[in-house]
Order: C-alpha cells, then sequence, then structure tokens
C-alpha cells in the first residue's frame, strides 16, 4: 500500500516537471507543423516524353518520331492487312485452355432468387425443405 502511494507521488512530480518544461520551453521559440525537407543533395531529373498512339503508350523518345502518330498508323491500316501479334496473356491462356477437361454441369437441389435471399439473409435455416407432418384432432 505505501509502495503504491509513493509511486503515485512520482508519476505525479515527473509528469509536473515534464510539463513545466514543456511550457517554459516553448515561449522563446515558436513551433511550426510544416515540414522542411533539404533537397540540395538531390539530383536534377530529366523529363521523359511519354506519346500516346491507338490503345498504347511509348515511354521515352525513340529514333523514328514521326510528326503524327495518327497518320502512320491509318496509312498501315490502308496499305496492308497485319496479324498483330499475340500477347504472352492470350497464349498462357490458351494453354490452359486446351489442358482442361471437358465436363457436364448438372444444377442439383437448385434454389430461386428469393430462396436464394432467405438463406444469404439468415431467415432460413437449412436449403431443403423438412417435412410437415399435420396432424389434427389426434391427442
Amino acid at each position: 500500500m505505501i509502495f503504491a502511494f509513493v509511486l503515485t507521488i512520482a508519476y505525479a512530480i515527473y509528469y509536473a516537471v515534464v510539463i513545466a518544461k514543456d511550457l517554459q520551453g516553448k515561449k522563446g521559440r515558436t513551433n511550426s507543423t510544416e515540414e522542411v525537407f533539404d533537397l540540395e543533395g538531390m539530383e536534377e531529373e530529366e523529363s521523359v516524353q511519354v506519346s500516346e498512339s491507338g490503345d498504347s503508350f511509348h515511354v521515352g523518345s525513340s529514333g523514328d518520331t514521326s510528326a503524327d502518330p495518327i497518320k502512320s498508323e491509318e496509312e498501315n491500316a490502308a496499305g496492308q492487312p497485319t496479324e498483330e501479334p499475340r500477347s504472352a496473356a492470350e497464349e498462357k491462356a490458351d494453354r490452359i485452355q486446351s489442358a482442361l477437361y471437358e465436363a457436364e454441369i448438372t444444377s442439383e437441389n437448385g434454389v430461386t432468387a428469393p430462396e436464394l435471399h432467405e438463406l444469404l439473409e439468415g431467415r432460413r435455416e437449412t436449403l431443403f425443405k423438412t417435412p410437415m407432418k399435420i396432424t389434427r384432432n389426434e391427442l
């Protein structure tokens, strides 16, 4: 009991000293919430040209920059039909698709939309309907 009393007084004195130092120290200087960043040592970055053509973007300068990339695309399309190369994602999707087995999907115990909502909202306990035996006027 004495230890708890002494410890409480020590905490009170400690926090009083910390608060007093905080109040005394801030009179002479202003506290600003602004952050200051030193950018002296950083290198100057060069901007990079980004050009858009059709469905893609080209980053950086290329050796054969044309004045109007839209016109050059139209000329290529009108001059000769070119087949676009398949992307890696399309090739991988085709490989995976060919490795899949064919299966017939049959639905069992299907539910209607209102029944599904009841199940999701928790208003209905089970998916299956419980058979009820109604008996009247029997003891």
